[in-house]
């Protein structure tokens, strides 16, 4: 009579279990990189926002002091011309950290108004730049100013590199 030999399922099973263990460790280990890496980007979005909320906000507040500074301009100026120079010289006199620029938009040798331009820096990378244009109203309840640009601008230049390294070339 044969010896009947059993059939043990013991190495099967093992051989499953580890390959289930490899498959759940590393599905793990990539789920947890996956979230390291999203939570940086998100830390990094984050804090460019609040960067540049904040150069707004700096922007904002220069834009009210220069809308206070325009109505007293308005109410102390008898005409056009008086209004532009007392707003050239309240405007000078403001100092902050901000790089200004007050220029004229002259039309026939007439200064018909002002551009003051506003750059704020947001990041080591990128600038704020706003620019108004500055009038005078024709009638009390027009405004002072118009906002010609709002802008951020991207110090850094971009480098184009097509290269593609094959087998260690350079």
């Amino acid at each position: 009579m044969k010896k009947r030999r059993e059939f043990s399922n013991f190495g099967f099973s093992t051989i499953l279990l580890t390959f289930s263990m490899i498959c759940i460790v590393t599905f793990s280990a990539l789920a947890f990189v996956t979230a390291n890496s999203d939570y940086k980007l998100s830390k990094r979005v984050a804090d460019n926002n609040s960067s540049y909320y904040r150069a707004c906000e700096k922007v904002w507040d220069e834009i009210s002091q220069i809308d206070t500074i325009l109505a007293a301009a308005y109410e102390s100026s008898p005409d056009k011309a008086a209004y532009y120079e007392a707003i050239k010289a309240a405007l000078s006199d403001i100092n902050s950290e901000q790089n200004k620029n007050l220029a004229d938009n002259e039309a026939n040798g007439k200064v018909t108004g002002l551009t003051y331009t506003i750059t704020q820096i947001v990041s080591d990378t990128q600038t704020l730049t706003v620019e108004l244009d500055i009038n005078y109203p024709v009638h009390r309840q027009d405004a002072f100013y118009k906002i010609k640009k709002w802008k951020l601008n991207t110090d850094t230049a971009f480098e184009e590199n097509d290269t593609l390294n094959l087998i260690g070339g350079n």
